[in-house]
């Protein structure tokens, strides 16, 4: 597993270490949690968001490759 050295203000370390006793865990723990959790949620949000663009999405009518060939310069 990586190691990485991450600055935070005093008092979100405070709640941090508060979560991790808590929880009876440590502060590693409880950061791989948020992250965790935060990236999934984003994964969520991005999903149910290019969901809610594609029900939105009109359609071409079917004769898009139709119209493309006959607009086509001839030879």
């Amino acid at each position: 597993m990586a190691k990485v050295m991450v600055s935070m203000p005093e008092e979100l370390l405070v709640e941090v270490d508060a979560e991790a006793r808590r929880l009876g865990t440590s502060r590693s723990a409880v950061l791989r949690g948020f992250a965790d959790a935060a990236l999934h949620r984003r994964r969520v949000d991005r999903a149910d968001a290019i969901r809610a663009l594609l029900r939105e999405a009109a359609g071409h009518g079917g004769k898009v490759a139709e119209l493309v060939k006959a607009t086509r310069p001839g030879p």
